[in-house]
């Protein structure tokens, strides 16, 4: 009995301690399934951290000026769309409800000026009387989520006809603000017709009287011409996109790095704001990425040729320029491998290039830079209009005036088709086979008339 008990004991215990086992091995399952479903969970958890940190670094930058962005029409509207990806407040406009839709904005800071078939066709008259009819709501939209900025800036295309032809009517009413206005305006493409090229100098003349009375602060002339030359291995669908990019990011580069110090010299707030607000002409920038930096004369070159070649729009005399500001940004590891006269060496190009203008400096450093190269970025304002280039712009509209018109006589020509025949004896013809007609056994069947069947 006792052996019975025992051997029973016995496999009771080996029957326990393979249940037991089991029970270890499903939650051993269990805790890798676990731990597998809290690595997720955590993988999740911090990609949503770094989202939140990378929003809260955007929306808390720290700038010098509060820029409010005015984009009018589809290039205004994008470049507007691109500054507010930099964490600027923007609002955009246009006449074609299509375009606003494409917009990467908050539904309620874009308005659909409405009153047309949709867009403009490049006819400014259609963009002006569209942004009259709508001044109120402009207005409201502008003070509503751009009344806490100091500066405004208009962003808009030359040529089009909701962009350009809104320009007149819409600084009027931003005035009312009393808030500095300037306005980024981009001269048209190559390949662009005539009637956008006409559209861009006729514009390009109001807004050079605004700046001439003041009523603009600044005008900043990028050419998509140029911009074309420098990104000229970019695709067509992409275009825009760098473009708007080249545009927008210098911008921000100053008004951001001049809230920053430096161990040598900052480009500070308000010498930033005499360069942006206070040129009382015209004004262009550009930036430059240097590689050979070891070279002592390589930053030099570099501002001779973003001078020359780099800034998004040409035919400027930089020798009239009112202020010029340079930074000069690179990782710590670089600076400490670039001769210390390569910066002053520089800043004398400028000085002899502008025509010794008042300038201002910023040398930076930065973490986030690459360590194989330094950044330059070259801002000049004060400039009157760019001769050389509203000179050929000139030349082209001539030329393809010439040739639109030229087809349209021939068109006119074509359409003309000579009968050989006497038009009067024509018309007393047709009147005669008219009448036998009716006459005619079926034109009696028909009832000599043309059934309406309209009703």
């Amino acid at each position: 009995m006792t052996v019975k008990t025992s051997t029973r004991k016995i496999s009771i215990d080996i029957l326990d301690d393979m249940q037991k086992e089991n029970m270890d091995s499903q939650n051993d399952a269990k805790d890798e399934m676990d731990a597998e479903v809290l690595a997720q969970l955590k993988a999740k958890m911090n990609a949503k951290s770094k989202e939140e940190k990378m929003a809260t670094l955007v929306a808390k930058k720290e700038r010098s000026l509060k820029l409010g962005v005015v984009g009018t029409g589809q290039a205004g509207s994008r470049m507007a769309e691109t500054f507010n990806k930099l964490g600027y407040d923007s609002v955009c406009m246009n006449t074609a409800l299509q375009d606003l839709k494409g917009i990467g904005l908050p539904e309620t800071h874009k308005l659909f000026l409405d009153g047309t078939l949709g867009g403009a066709a490049k006819t400014l008259s259609i963009g002006e009387a569209a942004t009259e009819a709508h001044a109120d709501e402009i207005l409201a939209l502008v003070n509503r989520e751009l009344g806490h900025t100091h500066v405004l800036l208009l962003t808009t295309s030359l040529g089009g006809g909701s962009g350009a032809g809104s320009v007149e009517p819409l600084v009027s009413i931003l005035t009312q603000t009393s808030k500095p206005i300037i306005c980024i305006a981009a001269l048209p493409m190559e390949n662009d017709d005539a009637q956008t090229k006409a559209n861009a100098l006729q514009t390009l003349g109001k807004l050079s009287k605004m700046v001439q009375n003041k009523t603009l602060s600044n005008l900043i002339v990028v050419d998509n011409a140029k911009i074309e030359n420098v990104y000229s291995e970019v695709s067509q669908m992409e275009f825009f996109g760098v473009a708007n990019k080249a545009i927008c990011e210098p911008i921000d580069i100053f008004n951001t790095f001049s809230m920053r110090d430096s161990k040598v010299k900052a480009l500070d707030s308000s010498e930033w704001a005499k360069l942006f607000v206070d040129g009382e002409g015209l004004s262009i920038y550009g930036s430059m990425e240097v590689d050979n930096f070891l070279d002592k004369t390589a930053i030099a070159e570099a501002i001779l040729n973003n001078l020359d070649g780099n800034l998004l729009a040409s035919g400027f005399n930089v020798k009239e320029a009112k202020y010029v500001g340079v930074m000069v940004i690179a990782h710590p590891d670089v600076w400490k491998q670039i001769p210390s006269v390569s910066v002053n060496y520089g800043m004398s190009i400028i000085a002899e290039k502008c025509n010794n203008p008042t300038t201002y400096k910023g040398i930076y450093e930065d973490e986030s830079m690459s360590k194989d190269k330094v950044n330059i970025y070259t801002f000049i304002s004060g400039l009157s209009l760019p001769e050389g280039r509203v000179n050929a712009l000139k030349e082209e509209v001539k030329i393809l005036q010439a040739a639109s018109k030229e087809k349209e006589e021939k068109r006119n020509v074509n359409l003309s088709l000579d009968t050989g025949a006497n038009e009067t004896i024509s018309a007393a013809q047709r009147i005669k086979s008219e009448i036998a007609a009716k006459n005619s056994a079926f034109g009696k069947l028909m009832g000599g008339s043309v059934i309406d069947r309209r009703k």
